[in-house]
């Protein structure tokens, strides 16, 4: 509301875009640290919801919510923690792209939003791994249909890798790893 909906300039870390030599090849610093980053938190956030109790509760509450809360899982303070940490989430992708592409926007996290949705769906609802495989086979089919598609179909990359999900999830509606409680129920 204070600055409007135009998009902002942002230099965050501008030392950020040096080069780095890396296993012979020149890197920037910053996809360093967020390749470093994201393996992390990812690390954390399996970590945490296999080991801890809150996870657990999660974990519990995601699979059969009623029977959760009939067993003692206190659903406000699950609900708390779930919209906590995808809060955080988004926050901390939210600066990581700030960071690579100098440019804040209200609507700069739409694509991502539904990109993520699509990886979940993909990989299998309620599967933190398969989310996590999906998003990276998007992410290498769509950079590969970017290298080897004709110039004019380009533009179409996304129609193409949308069109691939559909026939993906016709043929495997479950998803492509999916938990076996989850696709016993389908």
């Amino acid at each position: 509301m204070t600055y409007g909906g135009r998009p902002k300039a942002i230099s965050l870390w501008s030392n950020l875009g040096q080069p780095v030599r890396f296993l012979g090849a020149e890197v920037p610093l910053l996809q360093i640290i967020v390749i470093v980053t994201i393996v992390l938190v990812l690390i954390a956030l399996s970590l945490g919801l296999k080991f801890t109790r809150i996870g657990l509760e999660m974990r519990a509450a995601a699979e059969n919510f009623g029977m959760a809360r009939l067993l003692g899982v206190r659903a406000n303070r699950v609900i708390m923690m779930a919209f906590g940490v995808s809060g955080a989430l988004a926050a901390m992708l939210a600066l990581i792209f700030v960071a690579q592409t100098g440019v804040a926007d209200v609507r700069m996290g739409g694509s991502i939003v539904l990109i993520a949705f699509v990886a979940t769906v993909l990989g299998g609802m309620g599967s933190l791994t398969g989310a996590v495989l999906a998003g990276l086979l998007l992410g290498a089919i769509s950079t590969v249909l970017q290298a080897y598609l004709p110039i004019d179909l380009r533009p179409f990359r996304d129609a193409f890798v949308y069109a691939l999900v559909i026939v993906v999830l016709l043929v495997r509606p479950q998803g492509l790893f999916t938990l076996s409680s989850v696709s016993n129920r389908i």
